[in-house]
């Protein structure tokens, strides 16, 4: 109970909130009760939310090509293109995030950090397929050390309206490195080549930096 509570993300990307919720609930306390139990209730949501595990993928102990997913939620779409017209790629998957998912990302692979991208756009509804394109986002561009390139995007929603992304262009990551989170209800993107055979479908419920989102082949 304890590392849940050390590990938990609101005391570094969740500040802000925590300090008003305080400030709510110590008002509440003196003045109003109800405002109490109300910033009592927000604490525990955001203690939730803020949750930060640690995620292993078993099947890609021996197996590099495999890759994972980057984010917990569910799968809401899968495009296909023959003529590589996605931004360069020929496969899209989405994965959208509620406000009770792990709001937590990983890397899909291991490489280099070749462009982190930072575009503002409009707050969507992130189910919506529009939100990829409009929707304020941030493009992590990725490429292993043999030329494989991907991109991992994080797209706010309605409700989440603050992207945060830890890595900067030219690092190293890792396979399944935590490399930023969305705040409160989200999608995330994946851009991939046509030689990467997908292992999830449209529905399927996911967890970031532990299911296997498909092969390289």
């Amino acid at each position: 109970m304890m590392q849940f509570f050390k590990a938990n993300l609101l005391w570094t990307q969740g500040v802000s909130i925590f300090f008003v919720i305080l400030a709510l609930g110590v008002i509440g306390f003196i003045f109003f009760r109800p405002i109490f139990y109300i910033a009592l209730g927000l604490f525990i949501f955001s203690v939730w939310f803020f949750r930060n595990p640690e995620r292993m993928c078993p099947q890609a102990a021996g197996d590099a090509s495999i890759l994972v997913c980057p984010a917990d939620g569910k799968v809401v779409d899968i495009q296909y293109s023959a003529d590589q017209s996605l931004e360069g790629y020929a496969q899209k998957v989405s994965i959208f995030l509620s406000p009770l998912d792990v709001h937590v990302n990983w890397t899909p692979m291991a490489g280099i950090v070749k462009k982190v991208q930072y575009r503002l756009g409009t707050f969507k509804i992130a189910y919506l397929p529009k939100s990829s394109e409009f929707n304020e986002r941030n493009d992590l561009h990725l490429q292993s050390t043999d030329g494989k390139t991907i991109i991992v995007r994080q797209i706010a929603g309605s409700v989440a309206r603050r992207i945060c992304c830890w890595v900067k262009e030219g690092q190293n990551v890792g396979f399944g490195q935590k490399y930023g989170m969305i705040r409160f209800g989200s999608r995330v993107d994946i851009l991939l080549p046509r030689n990467v055979e997908l292992s999830i479908g449209v529905g399927q419920r996911v967890y970031g930096g532990e299911t296997v989102l498909g092969r390289w082949i």
